[in-house]
């Protein structure tokens, strides 16, 4: 194992002492989020995409082609491209919603036709002052889905060469900035949770790890993006952490369950437990929806994710005294 993880691999039962650091007008804007005590690393609603991804791997050789998630690397997606797979992803579901939503108008509408007009000249003119309203949605739908996925297989070797991520094996995280890429070590970060405004009159919940000694953030959009439940965040939090703790298994979750038997402690823990290899794999996104999306909501709404911090004990000036801190006592 010391051959697969290295010597700045991140095990939570071994961290070492840091120096001060930290921003305090983030700390004041946002809460920062507590280390340790992995209470919960399911995110009930990114579950339909974790499966979709994990049925791509069929079997052990599909899992050499892991991206952007695998047993190593936790990919996190940036910059214009990233964002315009994102629009075509919306447009997709709104060309989607809007043509389901307009079918009802347009059955109405046909039925009147043949009621009051039966005839093949009215059908047409009615089609004809109508074509828009089908005609929009469809090129949406159709548009936003392939154009996605056209996009996708033709920048797949640019997205492939943006080492931004989660190095579990080497215990780091490293951003692409420009043409330069700042690297640091996993424990050198704090998690904040971040909220924007939704422009309903609510919040949106983000994931941002901010370097605790330099201003480069690192925005966790891999996976979840603009939460309207904080608590899918904590759980989004505990999730990364697991994954980059080698001093244990890998997150229990759909995306990683492919490439468990590559990474040697997740193996050993699935060959103790008997975990069967294809306990994601066999469930659909129906049936996940029918018979286990209800009862994880309940149980993450219901998880207490406000347990102390195991990484501040080990920071000067938080749980650690300064250098410099004076030792006098008074005695009695």
């Amino acid at each position: 194992m010391t051959d697969v993880y290295h010597e700045t691999a991140y095990r939570s039962d071994a961290i070492p002492d840091l120096p001060p650091g930290g921003h305090p007008d983030m700390d004041k804007a946002f809460q920062r989020l507590p280390w340790g005590h992995y209470q919960n690393p399911l995110v009930p609603n990114t579950m339909t995409v974790q499966l979709a991804y994990a049925g791509l791997f069929e079997d052990e050789s599909d899992a050499d082609d892991g991206h952007p998630w695998g047993e190593s690397v936790f990919s996190i997606s940036k910059g214009f491209l990233s964002r315009l797979q994102s629009c075509l992803y919306i447009l997709y579901m709104c060309g989607a919603v809007v043509f389901f939503v307009s079918l009802i108008p347009l059955l109405i509408g046909v039925i009147s036709v043949l009621i009051y007009h039966p005839t093949i000249q009215d059908m047409f003119s009615f089609l004809d002052a109508i074509k828009y309203v089908i005609i929009t949605p469809v090129f949406c739908y159709f548009g936003g889905k392939y154009g996605r996925l056209l996009l996708a297989h033709l920048t797949d070797k640019r997205q492939r060469a943006n080492p931004t991520g989660l190095y579990r094996r080497e215990g780091v995280v490293r951003i692409k900035e420009r043409k330069s890429v700042f690297e640091a070590p996993f424990i050198e970060f704090d998690a904040y949770l971040i909220h924007t405004p939704s422009g309903r009159g609510g919040r949106y919940f983000n994931l941002v790890l901010q370097h605790r000694y330099s201003k480069h953030p690192l925005w966790m959009k891999g996976l979840v993006t603009d939460a309207m439940n904080q608590n899918d965040v904590y759980a989004y939090w505990s999730m990364v952490q697991q994954f980059m703790d080698v001093s244990g298994p890998l997150p229990d979750v759909p995306i990683f369950e492919p490439f468990r038997s590559r990474d040697p402690v997740t193996r050993e823990w699935d060959e103790r437990t008997r975990r069967d290899p294809f306990k994601w794999r066999k469930l659909s996104a129906d049936s996940w929806r029918t018979n286990h999306g209800q009862t994880h909501r309940n149980r993450l709404q219901n998880t207490n994710f406000h347990r102390p911090c195991i990484l501040d004990a080990h920071i000067q000036g938080r749980g650690l005294p300064m250098s410099d801190e004076p030792c006098g006592e008074m005695l009695a």
